[in-house]
């Protein structure tokens, strides 16, 4: 049995780089985090099934009762799901399987599958002798995110904060030092194994240091902005050799998060850093700037007319006064998921003179009048006004979920409604629900399909 340690690379990140596949440079602070940060997960090539894999992961706390793991790791067969309800509050029965009873054909999707994410909560075992706590188990490839919970009395974790793993930190934090916001969670990439039926997700590994971009936080002036007055935060991620003085500049994608996340959301549990590494190494998609805003420091979030406003009048400036892209309209692309895809849908409509493309990814139905259809931002069909439609005829449209999505009426509604004003649409769906499996693959269809390909004149 070959053992790959990845205690410097765990997953999409790596602990000693800055790179956009790591998490940022820094000695630990004091002897906890030192004894921590000698636990990263530990990858395996086992060469048995069910995967061929196993990953053991290890927290160090030798003074808790208990410690738990929560991981995305909950499977289905496709065959055996039920189709979604078209109605705003249905659910999809899912057995929630184990990685132990995964097959090849299965995909994770949470248990009960709603727009949450109800993934295990499972038990580790203690070394009394060393105080660390371990938990085993066989995954297929792909990224996946996790958390402990450590003394945790309640049995549905009411009250209990999930932590990230301290030798697998989110890539912008550093002992206890962070920059921008907070995610909890962390993530670890495992490989495919061909012999077992792993498919193979190599785009979403991390890249050789040498070809990985660089993500940044960032703190721009927002007037908007209620909390913190004045102020918002980008996560930016800028190409393999970006050069500030290219001839040609860089095209721009702007990436909004969901409902209740953040800036930070999309290159940690997105992988976004690795996917794009990835995309652009091997030439399916050509270098560019991705730009991460933060939606929940505005008066009015889900009217989302305070982030149109902020994106456009502030948010677009900066970037363009800051970094080398494009200020052409032909060059700049928007997309987010579920709120984010409500978001995309605001812009798509409101604002279709601001961006060459648009993709909604498993569209939430946040929103607020005059956007009837489940508040999902998509006006009727009937209410769509002739400079309207000409604008939508002159964008790339993409629309993608999961066919087991709770919500993935919104997506099909949407498609339908610009079909039916003879607005070209390129829907995408996929074998899933509403969670990071399906959006990194909808991310990776969305820029090699129809983002900056081909050109929009603008």
């Amino acid at each position: 049995m070959r053992v790959l340690l990845v205690a410097l690379c765990a997953g999409v990140a790596c602990a000693a780089t800055i790179g956009s596949s790591g998490a940022m440079a820094g000695a630990p602070q004091n002897e906890a985090q030192a004894a921590h940060s000698r636990y990263a997960p530990v990858i395996q090539k086992t060469d048995k099934p069910p995967t061929g894999y196993a990953v053991t992961f290890r927290f160090w706390a030798p003074t808790a009762t208990s410690v738990q793991i929560k991981g995305d790791w909950y499977f289905a067969d496709p065959s055996t799901l039920s189709a979604p309800a078209s109605t705003e509050t249905s659910t999809v029965a899912t057995p929630g399987l184990l990685p132990s009873q995964w097959k090849p054909g299965d995909f994770p999707i949470a248990s009960p599958n709603t727009t949450s994410m109800n993934f295990p909560v499972l038990a580790m075992t203690k070394d009394k002798r060393t105080g660390v706590w371990t938990f085993t188990t066989p995954l297929p490839s792909g990224i996946f995110s996790y958390g402990f919970f450590v003394d945790c009395a309640s049995s549905t974790q009411t009250g209990c904060a999930e932590i990230s793993d301290p030798a697998n930190p989110p890539r912008n934090q550093s002992g206890s030092h962070t920059t921008g916001s907070v995610e909890a969670v962390s993530q670890v990439y495992v490989p495919s194994d061909s012999q077992f039926g792993t498919v193979d997700f190599s785009w979403q590994a991390p890249a050789a240091k040498q070809y990985q971009g660089t993500l940044t936080d960032v703190t721009y002036p927002s007037p908007a902005s209620v909390t913190p007055v004045g102020e918002n935060y980008l996560a930016v991620y800028t190409p393999p050799g970006y050069n500030p003085h290219r001839a040609t500049p860089y095209p721009t994608l702007y990436l909004s998060h969901g409902g209740g996340g953040n800036e930070t959301d999309w290159s940690t549990q997105g992988g976004l850093g690795a996917i794009l590494d990835n995309l652009i190494g091997t030439g399916q998609i050509q270098p560019m700037v991705v730009v991460m805003p933060n939606a929940y420091t505005f008066a009015n979030v889900t009217a989302y007319a305070d982030y149109d406003a902020n994106l456009v009048n502030s948010v677009i400036p900066y970037v363009q006064s800051h970094y080398r892209v494009s200020t052409a309209v032909s060059e700049r692309a928007f997309a987010g998921l579920s709120m984010g895809g409500a978001i995309t849908n605001s812009l798509l409509f409101n604002d279709t003179a601001e961006f060459g493309y648009f993709g909604v990814l498993s569209p939430g139905f946040q929103g607020a009048p005059p956007y009837g259809n489940g508040h999902y931002n998509v006006p009727a069909a009937s209410s769509l006004t002739a400079n309207q439609i000409t604008g939508l005829k002159g964008v790339g449209i993409y629309v993608g979920g999961g066919w087991q999505d709770p919500i993935h009426f919104v997506a099909t509604s949407e498609v339908s409604t610009l079909s039916s004003v003879g607005v070209s649409v390129s829907p995408d769906y996929i074998n899933g629900g509403h969670e990071w499996y399906v959006w990194r693959i909808l991310l990776r269809d969305f820029l090699t399909r129809v983002a900056f390909f081909p050109p929009v004149a603008g």
